[in-house]
């Protein structure tokens, strides 16, 4: 909609202090043509999908969140927050 380039930005833990940075360009909308929006936008996705798979296969363990959804709330004990 913007027609700009669309980039994948992710930092990857690699322990202690170290961090590895990456940006990495998905698609560049600029000179799109109308006409050939939607074959673009499906290609962007796909290359989307491909570097979130690779970066996966890189690293395995960086893929969590900061609030534990799995965790197993005890009967009657709002889960963390204090939303019920």
């Amino acid at each position: 909609m913007l027609r700009r380039p669309v980039y994948f930005m992710a930092g990857f833990y690699l322990g202690g202090n170290r961090y590895h940075i990456v940006f990495e360009q998905i698609a560049d909308f600029s000179t799109m043509a109308t006409s050939d929006h939607a074959n673009l936008v499906r290609t962007a996705v796909h290359a989307y999908v491909a570097v979130i798979e690779r970066h996966c296969r890189l690293y395995p363990y960086n893929w969590f969140n900061f609030l534990d959804f799995w965790q197993v709330q005890p009967a009657g004990v709002p889960p963390a927050g204090g939303a019920a």
